[in-house]
């Protein structure tokens, strides 16, 4: 599994015919597949007819006698000028791009006058028609290339490749080879196995069946979100981390993962500089760095205006790699289809569902497209740099998840494009001078489910306010989800580097600026109770108290508040801590002492699987959970998980294959952990990997 096979761009003085050489076989394996090829062949001729019907229109010079005569110019235009682009990008890849163009422009010229005088009923009054003609029909022959070719993955990245394959030419192979970590956020399990059998995953589904990649899961212990996962996966600890925001009493503090000085306190809290990526790797769309010394679009760093040198360096690359038509192509279609997708969902009346207007659709846009090629062409770049270890998040599956339910097609379809991705990684490698070992795994799994204010009319706030004096204020905090912010992520990393990406970036208006707040207090005065959901996990916060209040506490000030919640049909389970400091969960019929395994009446716990009661001792054994753990009720029939944010998909407690993520590794890297529990064994198992390549030696 991504052997590096045939590095041959990293052999020393191959010489200048082997370069080119090796050049053409790249433009070859990174070609469309033959239906693309076809489909391609014919737009291309349609869109190079309509360019040339353009510029005739647009220069008197210029005359064209009937459409046949357009039919065949445009023919000849289309294979001159094609031929052309393929010889000059093979003779001029290790030269600036604007080599290429420029000669590129001066061949249209000469393509002009030579259609002008073959062509019968073509007609060209001189050079400056020629010269004008040429700049029209690039510009719009450019156009139309990138709608014809917008969704060919591999052409994209293939350029990109062979740019960087130039650049280390000569370049010594790497003796030890490299581990290449791919996170799939919020894929669990069941769900890939499903798409795999299903052909939504060809690449996957190809490791695994051709490629002798087995597939494993993990248990994440709750929170299974990402800030806690990756934690203990980068990190190798995650204490502390009560869910995807919580609320810190001594500070009067809120937390929020997704926020740029949050995440940074994060890393300062776990981090004991032997993070994961901690051997001169590569951080890429984390929320967490794991100690690397590069990190791009990751959370923790995003804030940090003075990158090094070396840093900015290879952003700049970069920034002139990326088609910015392209990404503007693709967003724009990707926004129609969640507005078309949106609007069937509702005309079929799928439930649950949620609201999902134009906002959605830009911010699915920009996760499921921008980041994911962003972070593709920075893991390519980190690969031919030859880090030895690199980790990157794609978090589109999980962001469309969430607003479209974790097994519907909008969902899959983002799979796909991220197997997509993966694809144009595994190709990469075969030319990269480190040798990779792949790594795919996910963070934790999704679980679908109605939201609780949809059940019962009202968000969770409101019915804990209801159960508490009147003079009493509490704030939930739901107001954001976990892809906020990506559109500014990506402009702050941008501007960091040189060029035309970098200037745009810089831009846009608050592109550097924290978003949603931020690590901050929630207020000057606190409220009486704060609620911080993150899924199906709420904690709430009694803030009269600095420490954790108890169960006998609680019912003494607030008789009412314990027991409406625990008998609530939203609420499958509260945890309290008792007198004695054991871990208490309440059901609606049911009591149990967690910590010495005593139950009365019916078990809370029923409907949470097994595993259950090791969890919330996990989670109660943390610092800065509330004084009250509330557990969103489980569906015995469709087993659908009730969340307490406004996202029909969740993850954050229990119930579901929320849960459930997976590793899928090499036959070559066996499980020494056995079955990993907790986020924690993971990093143990990613490190025991790392040192077994260390002993590794590339043929």
């Amino acid at each position: 599994m991504m052997p590096g096979v045939g590095r041959t761009s990293a052999s020393p003085n191959r010489g200048l015919i082997a370069a080119y050489r090796l050049q053409a076989r790249l433009m070859w394996e990174w070609r469309p597949v033959r239906l693309a090829l076809v489909r391609r062949a014919l737009l291309s001729y349609v869109g190079a007819c309509l360019a040339l019907a353009i510029t005739t229109y647009a220069l008197p010079g210029l005359r064209i006698d009937g459409p046949g005569t357009l039919l065949l110019a445009g023919l000849l235009i289309l294979v001159l000028d094609s031929s052309s682009d393929i010889a000059l990008q093979w003779l001029f890849v290790a030269w600036p791009i604007f080599v290429a163009q420029t000669l590129g422009l001066a061949v249209q010229v000469l393509v002009i006058i030579a259609v002008g005088r073959v062509v019968p009923g073509v007609s060209v009054e001189g050079t400056t028609t020629a010269v004008w003609g040429a700049v029209l029909l690039t510009i719009l022959n450019a156009l139309f290339a990138e709608l014809v070719a917008v969704s060919d993955d591999d052409s994209y990245y293939g350029v990109l490749v062979r740019r960087l394959v130039a650049r280390n030419h000569g370049r010594v192979a790497e003796p030890k080879p490299g581990l290449l970590v791919v996170q799939i956020d919020g894929l669990s399990l069941p769900v890939l196995k499903h798409a795999i059998r299903g052909g939504r995953v060809p690449v996957l589904g190809g490791l695994v069946r051709d490629e002798g990649a087995t597939l494993h899961p993990w248990v994440a212990l709750v929170p299974p979100t990402t800030p806690a996962s990756q934690a203990g996966i980068l990190h190798g600890r995650n204490d502390g981390i009560a869910g995807f925001r919580w609320y810190e009493k001594s500070s009067n503090r809120l937390l929020v993962a997704n926020h740029p000085d949050d995440a940074a306190e994060i890393v300062r809290r776990v981090s004991d500089g032997s993070g994961l990526l901690a051997d001169n790797g590569a951080s890429i769309g984390n929320l967490l760095t794991g100690d690397a010394p590069r990190s791009y679009l990751t959370m923790a760093t995003i804030g940090e205006g003075k990158p090094n040198d070396d840093g900015r360096r290879l952003r700049g690359f970069l920034a002139t790699s990326v088609n910015y038509l392209r990404l503007l192509v693709l967003m724009i279609g990707e926004m129609a289809k969640e507005l078309y997708q949106a609007e069937r969902q509702r005309g079929r009346s799928v439930e649950p569902r949620m609201p999902r207007g134009l906002q959605y659709a830009v911010e699915r846009a920009v996760t499921n497209i921008a980041l994911r090629t962003v972070s593709t062409g920075f893991v390519i770049e980190e690969m031919f740099r030859g880090a030895p270890t690199i980790y990157v998040d794609y978090t589109g599956y999980d962001a469309i998840a969430h607003h479209c339910g974790p097994e519907r097609a909008e969902a899959i379809d983002a799979l796909a494009g991220i197997d997509r991705a993966i694809g144009s990684l595994v190709k990469a490698a075969r030319n990269t001078s480190r040798a990779y070992r792949l790594v795919v795994l996910s963070d934790h799994g999704q679980c679908l489910g109605a939201t609780f204010s949809q059940r019962y009319g009202q968000p969770l706030e409101a019915v804990i306010a209801a159960l508490l004096p009147g003079n009493m204020t509490v704030v939930g905090t739901t107001d954001s989800v976990e892809s906020a912010g990506i559109g500014r992520r990506i402009a702050a990393e941008l501007s960091r580097g040189r060029g035309l990406g970098s200037l745009v970036a810089r831009l846009l208006p608050g592109a550097l600026r924290p978003f949603g707040g931020g690590a901050r207090k929630a207020a000057s005065t606190a409220p009486d109770v704060v609620v911080a959901s993150s899924g199906s996990l709420a904690h709430v916060y009694f803030t009269s108290q600095p420490d954790r209040m108890t169960y006998a506490t609680i019912g003494t000030r607030y008789p009412h508040v314990i027991e409406g919640l625990a008998r609530h049909p939203g609420i499958g389970a509260v945890v309290v801590r008792s007198e004695s400091g054991d871990a208490l969960v309440l059901g609606p019929q049911g009591r149990l002492d967690l910590t010495a395994d005593q139950l009365d009446g019916l078990d809370p716990l029923d409907a949470y699987g097994p595993r259950a009661a090791e969890n919330l001792l996990h989670l109660d054994g943390l610092s800065n959970v509330g004084d009250l753990i509330l557990l969103g009720a489980v569906d015995r029939v469709s087993e659908e998980v009730t969340g307490f944010e406004e996202l029909i998909g969740s993850h954050g407690g229990l119930g579901g294959w929320q849960g459930e993520p997976f590793i899928l590794c090499p036959e070559t890297l066996p499980m020494t952990e056995g079955l990993p529990v907790g986020a924690p064994a993971v990093y143990r198992q990613l490190k025991a990997w790392q040192a077994q390549l260390k002993g590794e030696h590339c043929d």
